[in-house]
């Protein structure tokens, strides 16, 4: 809070007082800069692969990433014969 508005009184700003505050105002937006930047390199890098090499968890992911297409796939068959039978 400015000292002017608590006192009444108009008090005077220097050159040195602005100098001053330039460089506090700098060094908080240098620190917040450095904050934002470490924020972003957390949120954007990539996922470590897991260490975890289980043959029948990968098997079980194969399958059903399998069993996923091959039902899209049906899906989508179904909606082209939809199209055709109408018209």
């Amino acid at each position: 809070m400015n000292l002017s508005k608590i006192t009444g009184k108009k008090t005077k700003i220097t050159l040195e007082d602005l100098t001053r505050r330039k460089e506090e105002v700098i060094r908080e937006i240098r620190l917040e800069e450095e904050i934002m930047s470490e924020y972003s390199q957390r949120i954007f890098a990539p996922f470590l692969p897991s260490m975890n090499n289980n043959p029948v968890l990968k098997k079980f992911n194969t399958g059903l990433a399998i069993f996923d297409g091959v039902m899209l796939g049906m899906k989508i068959f179904k909606g082209i014969r939809k199209i055709f039978k109408k018209s």
